[in-house]
């Protein structure tokens, strides 16, 4: 699958790799890149031979966010908040939910909606010389775009605020030491050891991975009541798949399995 335009997407091997592509403007989230991203997280969650997924940005950012050039203060209110609830309606959502693992290779930059792309991803790698920011208020604007919700679910409420308060710039080793970021590598080692990891996923047990995505996602949100049952049905469901009973062949043959993502 291949998305011309802003977005560029490869699919081998079960990993889709996604990558923004609007390097000359540093990936701001144009119309034309939000409306793509949207197709695209459509067409993958369809696409029975994607079994993960790897997000990135061409050239030297991930995403610094909206495009400025796009923003119009004139525009009205009421206008204003129906572009922002189909942007996030449509391409952070569907991302966050997506039903296979994502991981996110933070390369460059990554500001404003754009850090929130990477946070509704699963896993968040990124480069050495990586610099993060919740950019929002040091342009006179509000989080959109469910970045918010991102946040707090990765940091402590007082952290969250200090960071959106001040929208100050984060290397890529402090936001690892807050918990935003899982990893850091060398700038020439994130895209192999992003896609390696992304690579694991797709050869995981696809549909144990994705109930346990499903379940970490409302545990934050639900009773222990509720999310016990969620448990329970992600693992009545697993149980009869296929990649179960290639688990337990694996585990009495003492060798690897090798799952078929069914």
């Amino acid at each position: 699958m291949a998305v011309s335009g802003t977005v560029e997407v490869e699919v081998a091997a079960g990993l889709a790799t996604v990558v923004l592509h609007r390097p000359e403007a540093l990936n701001a989230l144009n119309m034309q890149l939000k409306e793509e991203l949207a197709e695209v997280w459509r067409r993958l969650a369809d696409d029975s031979e994607v079994r993960a997924v790897l997000v990135t940005g061409a050239g030297r950012a991930f995403s610094t966010g909206g495009d400025i050039k796009q923003m119009d203060p004139d525009r009205g209110t009421e206008t204003t908040r129906r572009r922002m609830t189909k942007l996030t309606r449509e391409v952070v959502i569907p991302l966050a939910r997506l039903d296979k693992p994502v991981v996110a290779a933070v390369n460059g930059h990554a500001h404003g909606l754009g850090l929130g792309i990477a946070l509704a991803c699963d896993v968040i790698y990124a480069a050495e010389s990586a610099v993060l920011s919740l950019a929002f208020t040091r342009v006179g604007l509000a989080p959109d775009g469910a970045t918010s919700y991102m946040l707090t679910r990765a940091v402590p409420l007082n952290v969250a605020k200090e960071l959106m308060f001040t929208g100050r710039r984060l290397s890529a080793a402090e936001a690892k030491g807050l918990g935003i970021v899982n990893e850091v590598f060398p700038d020439d080692e994130l895209i192999g050891a992003a896609r390696d990891l992304a690579l694991g996923f797709a050869r995981g047990a696809t549909i144990a991975l994705c109930a346990a995505k499903r379940v970490l996602n409302e545990a934050s949100i639900h009773s222990i009541e509720e999310i016990a049952e969620l448990e329970a049905f992600g693992q009545a469901v697993a149980m009869t798949s296929e990649d179960h009973r290639e688990g337990i062949a694996a585990f009495a043959e003492k060798r690897k399995p090798s799952f078929t993502g069914s």
